[in-house]
């Protein structure tokens, strides 16, 4: 399966004069026709959509494509900070290893420096992100005409990847991580290798995962992104594809738009949250119900939130945050940290320490066109196994009691034992584990089954079992 500019790509362009015109512009919109009213559409060439790397690439080639285009000019939200790796990529090319600067991630091949860098030289690049249609309008009467000298680049057609798809049981899908980082891992291995293939009503191919629940962890939560006045910020993971400059403009933007979470005055319902957490029982609850599916702002500002939940058990505020849709690869860095960001932000406010943040997704979507991506990003960091995590429920001891197959599970300072039992076998042990202790994290599980295949091991051959 092929894409190409004319099949998938020219649907999705405000085409104005695709042969004479020498300005592209690009970004964020919703409604082609109320841009074009103001505009000189003799010198418009094509607007193209900028919310995503797919798409960011595909102007590469349109760009290729219409060697007559001189201008482009980057204008309305930067809804996914794709506006900050394209200026990125015009202001310093390309480096050493084919990534944009400022850890934002890097182009699909053929895209290298020797396609990139003739467009650089070439093409002038406007900054007019956040301006009002009159005033872009008006920059674009005023810039110069151009004779670019390139000729017309057709670079191969991207292919999209067979997925090899596993069975599954099709909905319902546990993540545990211990950072955003690698839960976006997790979430793009499951949609790649379990999704269901669907189109949309426009003919958009995806892989999609139904009621995914990733669960973050403590540990990194604490460390994860800063809140001003607090704890210094941890380091974004260097697969993703923006940096913490780009993630500070997408978070202030998505503050004033997202009026739950309105930046300088805060509405009195988050106020009101605030308070009731900070005097409240363990019993104590809050949640800020966020603008529907159909509002237009919530579609640009959101990849459909519909709630975001805070709780205080156990003297720390825990975050639950629901999404009808999500897309895996273009969504989920950006809009899982902002909301670490709010619920540290809240525990902050309340004076108590940050708990675990679940985000469940109804429909967790990776779009065709970036499975090669994804597959390519897995196979470069999506390394297993990871050292063990601690798991919140304590540590197991093994032994061989007499022929008998006993376990204990005690705390972590092994000064108290909260379940212990013997089994005529390994097996029924690890059964018995894995059935009745459902809160146990993944890589726990995974111990329990290796060590219980050591102790088999021990007890055929009548050796002596030693655990780890």
């Amino acid at each position: 399966m092929k894409q190409t500019w004319q099949a998938d790509y020219m649907d999705r362009l405000g085409v104005a004069n695709l042969d004479t015109g020498d300005v592209a512009l690009c970004g964020a919109f919703d409604d082609r026709a109320s841009i074009l009213a103001d505009l000189d559409e003799r010198r418009i060439a094509f607007i193209a959509p900028l919310a995503s790397r797919a798409e960011l690439e595909w102007l590469v080639r349109g760009l290729h494509l219409h060697p007559g285009i001189g201008h482009l000019v980057v204008f309305g939200d930067d809804v996914r900070v794709q506006g900050d790796a394209l200026l990125a990529l015009w202001r310093e090319g390309l480096d050493e290893h084919g990534r944009i600067s400022g850890s934002r991630g890097r182009l699909g091949a053929p895209l290298d420096a020797a396609v990139v860098d003739p467009l650089r030289a070439d093409v002038t690049i406007l900054d007019m992100r956040g301006r009002p249609a009159a005033e872009v309008a008006a920059a674009i009467a005023d810039l110069p005409a151009l004779a670019p000298e390139r000729e017309a680049l057709s670079l191969a057609d991207p292919a999209i990847p067979e997925r090899k798809v596993f069975l599954s049981r099709k909905t319902s899908f546990p993540v545990f991580s211990s950072d955003t980082g690698d839960a976006w891992l997790q979430l793009l291995n499951l949609a790649l290798r379990i999704g269901a293939e669907k189109r949309s009503s426009d003919g958009t191919c995806m892989a999609e995962a139904l009621n995914v629940v990733v669960t973050i962890g403590l540990p990194v939560i604490a460390e994860d992104l800063e809140v001003e006045g607090f704890e210094e910020p941890g380091e974004f993971p260097s697969f993703i594809d923006f940096g913490a400059d780009d993630f500070e403009r997408y978070y202030r933007r998505r503050t004033d738009l997202d009026r739950p979470l309105h930046g300088d005055g805060r509405l009195d319902r988050f106020d009101a949250l605030c308070d009731r957490l900070k005097s409240a029982t363990d019993a104590q609850s809050g949640t800020l119900v966020f603008a529907q599916a159909d509002d237009a702002r919530c579609a640009q500002s959101t990849p459909n939130l519909i709630s975001a939940t805070f709780n205080v058990v156990d003297g720390a505020v825990y975050g639950s945050f629901v999404f009808r849709s999500l897309d895996v690869y273009s969504d989920w860095p950006l809009e899982a940290m902002a909301l670490i960001r709010v619920h540290r932000e809240v525990a902050a406010r309340v004076g108590l320490e940050v708990g675990a943040a679940t985000f469940v997704v109804h429909c967790a979507r990776l779009l065709a066109c970036d499975w090669e991506r994804a597959g390519r990003l897995l196979d470069e960091s999506f390394k297993r196994p990871l050292p063990l995590q601690v798991d919140h429920s304590g540590i197991f001891l093994f032994g061989n009691d007499g022929g008998q197959a006993r376990a204990m599970l005690l705390d972590h300072d092994a000064g108290t034992i909260f379940w212990e039992d013997a089994f005529d076998t390994p097996e029924q042990l690890s059964w018995y584990i894995v059935d009745s202790m459902p809160w146990l994290l993944p890589q726990h599980i995974r111990y329990v089954g290796q060590e219980c295949s050591s102790l088999r091991r021990a007890m055929q051959e009548s050796e002596c079992y030693l655990q780890g």
